[in-house]
């Protein structure tokens, strides 16, 4: 009888033993993030279009945590992926990134370097989220966020990058107040009136513009003759 109750208690004891919980353990991963509102995956971006010329300029995508805020900074990290057609360290640079305490969201910085080729060719600058102690790769698809709006992860964002002056994505839209694009007459619009961003103008802007640059086209044709376009066209607005 002794021996049933010790081994009675002795079950009873096990069964009554705290059970283990696993925690999860798994690095936390890292991903850009595009939305309707906050843009694409990809851009283009030409320095033929600063007023003041520029040896070198940023442009930033969104990146976020899929996983868990910590109490200290955490490292992001972003490499050339296949299609990189620029050189690294001469056309664009890659910096490591900090992520600082108590975040999950960042823009991260692809920095663009104005060599010399560039007057001549664009350049391809292909960004991949990469894993380092910090994080591995987050996963990637569509996610839902707050005020309506749907968010995708991605691995990979692309840039294209030149000196020349390329037609504008938003030149449709304008097309009917400047008349067809040429780079001629958008280096001439730049010059006359200081400003090298047409996609958003007022209405008086609408209107005044193209006056202006009349009468600044009329004064270059009094002492030049006719502005001609990289197209054999008369520049005409």
């Amino acid at each position: 009888m002794r021996y049933l109750i010790a081994i009675a208690l002795a079950c009873l004891l096990f069964a009554c033993k705290k059970e283990e919980v696993p925690f999860y353990s798994e690095k936390d991963g890292i991903a850009f993030y595009t939305s309707t509102v906050e843009g694409a995956d990809s851009t283009s971006y030409s320095f033929a279009f600063n007023v003041t010329p520029k040896v070198r300029d940023t442009v930033y995508f969104n990146m976020r945590v899929v996983g868990r805020k910590t109490d200290h900074d955490r490292i992001v990290k972003v490499v050339a992926g296949p299609g990189t057609t620029a050189r690294l360290g001469v056309d664009f640079l890659l910096p490591e990134t900090k992520l600082p305490a108590g975040k999950l969201e960042l823009k991260y910085p692809i920095i663009l370097l104005n060599s010399s080729e560039m007057t001549t060719r664009s350049f391809d600058i292909v960004a991949d989220a990469a894993e380092n102690n910090d994080f591995i790769l987050g996963a990637i698809g569509q996610l839902p966020v707050f005020n309506n709006t749907t968010t995708i992860n991605k691995l990979r964002v692309k840039v294209s990058v030149t000196n020349r002056l390329i037609q504008p994505a938003y030149w449709p839209g304008v097309q009917g107040i400047f008349g067809a694009f040429s780079q001629i007459k958008l280096k001439f619009m730049i010059g006359v009136l200081g400003m090298s961003d047409f996609s958003t103008l007022t209405v008086d802007q609408q209107f005044n513009l193209p006056v202006k640059l009349r009468q600044a086209l009329a004064d270059y044709e009094a002492t030049n003759g006719p502005l001609i376009d990289e197209n054999g066209l008369r520049v005409t607005f």
